[in-house]
């Protein structure tokens, strides 16, 4: 009944087909001119609401089309304007000057009402609490804080042709696909075009939420294979419901649909029954803390009952899922619990850990052979993704932990399983890189990169995590992620290419590589089910 009914739904939004024509004509003048004028309306809608960010996107998504229009470029100047008060009052001064610089291109005048500003003071730092075990030496590599590049004097009208050029080419690329009701490509498509230039997929949404929604729906009328991932669903079709708000009647019966799937198959525990999230507040602990306990997570903090209630229930649910997913069994209570810290701010987590801000979360954990000694994960709760993406991210690391007998996961392994616990459009801003990579000669052979001890140099993070993922997704999706782990196991024994002719077929590093670029680079065919099977 419920895969009737998903494909019930899939029908009915497929009434949304009449879009393709506006977006796939070729008449390039009437389409620009629209855009333009869909763009300034959403500006204009977005600084109503307050949104002055949202605003500036719209609008600056379409400045190589506006042919000088002086409407467009008051209400640019608006929104600029507002979203560099919003940038100071939110003390992000070194954002604010980029858009100020903006700004003045348009409106000199306007340095008399943004003077410079001095540095602000840091609030104080808040005490470690002292029942917390002592932190153990970091497992994890530090990434490096980002370096952001400015472009000369930072006038727009230069900065963005050259992006704006390449995410125009795969919007066009993109509705081409829709019009041709080929909705995995183009939504790929769009993702590669949003990726490029966030401005350049501001007209698009409805098209885009659209494939999204296909998506999830072929995603869930297939046999699950190591249990579907649930919060990956439900995260991309909350997403394809915010870019496309008519598409918000089927995005409420998808998740629906998803609800009544994750109740009659819930992920199971050791007796057999779903494991239910209870969680227990304790009394303030020393320094001011704050002390809640599920069966496998104690979780410090400063926040509401509420949050962290929702914290303990993602990170129990992801504990189960991914153990299931990759492991084939939950397992037993951990023992010990992992310690979750939730530090309010990322300067807080700073100071505590002396990992830099800039760092969304980390997890420790001290290892005895194949026994877990102690398991730590320490998170910031001002980072927005923190319940969707790095939470997960970080718990699925503690998952994977002593599971291959006295040695360490590879890290391949273990950033590769990691980033694909995330919702999906995190996974790809790694993935789309891969071709940059290869242009730059960058990327690592496969026996490089599987035989890696730790993590590289600083400077190949970027190739070390792009091609971890892709190679995991492809190893795992050709033969499921459970006879993938098999394979990683044996390979840490006997050696990787006696285990790759065990469980894949391929005689030697050089096959899998040439398959693997099949898969990476769309070059010939892509084995069956690899990207189905983990999306």
């Amino acid at each position: 009944m419920a895969k009737e009914g998903l494909r019930a739904i899939l029908c009915a939004g497929a009434l949304l087909g009449a879009l393709c024509p506006l977006s796939a004509a070729g008449e390039d003048t009437v389409a620009g001119t629209l855009a333009v004028q869909a763009a300034l309306r959403q500006g204009r809608e977005q600084m109503a609401r307050g949104n002055y960010q949202a605003a500036v996107y719209a609008l600056e998504g379409q400045l190589s089309r506006i042919n000088g229009s002086r409407e467009y470029l008051a209400a640019l100047r608006d929104a600029y304007r507002g979203y560099v008060k919003e940038l100071r009052q939110a003390n992000q001064e070194a954002e604010a000057q980029i858009y100020l610089r903006r700004l003045l291109t348009l409106d000199p005048g306007a340095i008399l009402d943004f003077p410079p500003r001095g540095a602000s003071s840091e609030p104080k730092s808040p005490v470690t609490p002292a029942a917390l075990p002592a932190r153990p030496a970091v497992g994890e590599a530090v990434t490096p804080a980002p370096t952001v590049r400015l472009q000369g004097d930072d006038n727009p009208f230069s900065e963005f042709h050259a992006r704006q050029s390449k995410a125009q080419a795969l919007v066009e690329q993109a509705e081409r696909e829709f019009a041709g009701r080929r909705y995995e490509e183009a939504a790929r498509l769009f993702e590669q075009a949003h990726q490029a230039d966030p401005n350049s997929t501001a007209a698009c949404g409805e098209r885009w939420g659209y494939c999204k929604l296909y998506q999830v729906v072929q995603q869930l009328n297939q046999p699950p294979r190591g249990g579907p991932a649930y919060p990956e669903l439900e995260q991309e079709v909350r997403r394809a419901m915010s870019l496309a708000p008519r598409l918000e009647g089927f995005g409420q019966d998808i998740l629906r649909k998803i609800a009544e799937r994750r109740a009659a198959g819930s992920v199971p525990g050791p007796g057999g029954a779903a494991p239910a999230v209870t969680v227990r507040h304790l009394e303030r602990a020393a320094d001011g803390w704050q002390v809640a306990e599920t069966a496998n997570f104690r979780i410090y903090h400063n926040q509401s009952r509420d949050f962290v209630e929702r914290v303990a229930a993602v990170a129990e649910r992801t504990r189960a899922e991914m153990a299931q997913k990759w492991l084939g069994e939950v397992g037993e209570t951990w023992n010990p619990r992992c310690d979750l810290v939730l530090h309010a701010t990322a300067q807080d987590y700073s100071r505590a850990t002396h990992v830099p801000a800039s760092s969304p979360g980390h997890s420790t954990m001290q290892l005895d052979g194949g026994r877990v000694l102690s398991r730590r994960i320490d998170l910031h709760c001002d980072d927005p993704n923190l319940l969707t993406a790095v939470l997960p991210h970080e718990t699925t690391h503690v998952v994977l932990a002593g599971k291959f007998g006295d040695r360490p996961v590879p890290r391949w392994v273990d950033e590769g399983v990691a980033v694909l616990t995330e919702p999906r459009d995190k996974v790809e801003r790694h993935l789309v890189k891969l071709p940059q990579y290869r242009q730059e000669r960058q990327l690592f052979s496969l026996r490089q990169l599987m035989q890696l001890n730790d993590y590289p140099d600083p400077r190949q993070i970027g190739v070390f995590y792009a091609q971890s993922v892709s190679l995991v997704e492809f190893l795992a999706g050709a033969k499921g992620p459970q006879t993938f782990i098999r394979f990683v196991r044996e390979g840490m024994r006997t050696g990787y290419e006696a285990a790759l002719k065990r469980y894949y077929g391929y005689q030697d590093f050089n096959e899998l590589e040439q398959h693997w670029r099949q898969h990476a680079f769309k070059e010939g065919a892509v084995p069956t089910g690899v990207a189905e099977r983990l999306r």
